[in-house]
């Protein structure tokens, strides 16, 4: 999914802030990181203030140009009594980061930097009002998640009486249509010697996450023929 971008500045309007070089420009490539890591950060505004919920988004869309995205939360959340007066939404994705020492690099004059993707989607929010919706946005999350196993369990499967109450103490919503920003900061400022000593150290010290942002700097430099 990395890719270096040839992009020589972000385009107008851009409010996640990045190097034009970190820059994913390819936003159908960039949504694919919210398909692999769906748990992302849901933020609006009300009079309250700030609330932020963590939670599974679902693509409902995923046209470039038409990006529309599906959730729910719990209704005894106080953020979901807030969703009907927020006009807009902030969703901040989960994905892979990690600290990069000066040790890796063949050049001494560094300093430590972090390796990261950063995904962020912004958009109008809607909330789905009746039980119809609500079973909906269930259903295509559970579709969705269920969709690699051999059988796969369905809504269907549970006591309906069990998910009439389920379906009552759920707020469903839609966003969009989204704009979406990615930032992949691979280390495309430090090619060659700097970049295998990078790779090389996170594969010896990195963690989960670090081994992941190593094979993607190997994506990036050292791309299969």
């Amino acid at each position: 999914m990395a890719q270096q971008s040839t992009s020589s500045s972000p385009p107008t309007g851009d409010k996640l802030f990045s190097a034009p070089h970190f820059r994913q420009p390819d936003r159908a490539q960039a949504l694919q990181w919210l398909r692999l890591y769906p748990f992302a950060t849901l933020i609006t505004t009300a009079t309250s203030g700030l609330r932020a919920t963590s939670l599974p988004f679902v693509v409902e869309k995923d046209d470039p140009d038409d990006i529309q995205l599906l959730g729910h939360i719990a209704a005894r959340n106080a953020h979901a009594a807030e969703l009907s007066s927020a006009t807009k939404a902030l969703i901040v994705g989960n994905s892979p980061s990690a600290y990069i020492s000066p040790r890796w690099y063949a050049q001494s004059a560094n300093v430590p930097t972090w390796n990261y993707v950063g995904l962020q989607l912004r958009g109008p929010i809607t909330v789905l009002p009746t039980e119809v919706d609500r079973r909906t946005v269930l259903e295509r999350t559970i579709n969705e998640f269920e969709r690699s196993a051999a059988a796969p369990w369905r809504l269907s499967d549970a006591p309906q009486d069990l998910v009439a109450r389920l379906l009552g103490g759920i707020v469903a919503f839609r966003i969009g249509p989204c704009r979406l920003e990615c930032v992949e900061k691979l280390g495309q400022n430090k090619p060659g010697a700097d970049a295998d000593g990078t790779m090389a150290g996170l594969r010896a010290e990195g963690d989960e996450m670090g081994h992941a942002i190593a094979r993607l700097m190997q994506q990036m430099f050292m791309p299969a023929n």
